[in-house]
């Protein structure tokens, strides 16, 4: 009877000790998914600023053309007026 109650608290000492292992093993597991998942949330975070930059310099960028052929439709209209104005003075037109 007392080899069977050596194994038993043997054994029970291996299962701990086993238990604790997995406990241990288990415990890093978490902390690495934990990890990953802030990591993942970050990037997530980066991303969407990224994509809101990337909308404002889009509805930038389509009203440049509009304003550079308003200047330059200004220009042109300035021009001739002025040589117009120019022919007329000088008797020419």
């Amino acid at each position: 009877p007392e080899k069977n109650a050596e194994l038993d608290s043997e054994s029970q000492k291996n299962a701990k000790e086993h238990f604790s292992k997995m406990e241990k093993t288990l415990s890093g597991l978490i902390s690495k998914t934990d990890m990953i998942l802030r990591q993942a949330d970050y990037a997530k975070e980066l991303e969407v600023e990224f994509h809101e930059q990337s909308i404002a310099m889009n509805k930038a960028s389509q009203w440049w053309p509009i304003v550079q052929l308003c200047v330059l439709l200004v220009t042109g209209f300035t021009q001739a007026n002025h040589m117009v104005q120019f022919f007329r003075k000088h008797h020419i037109f």
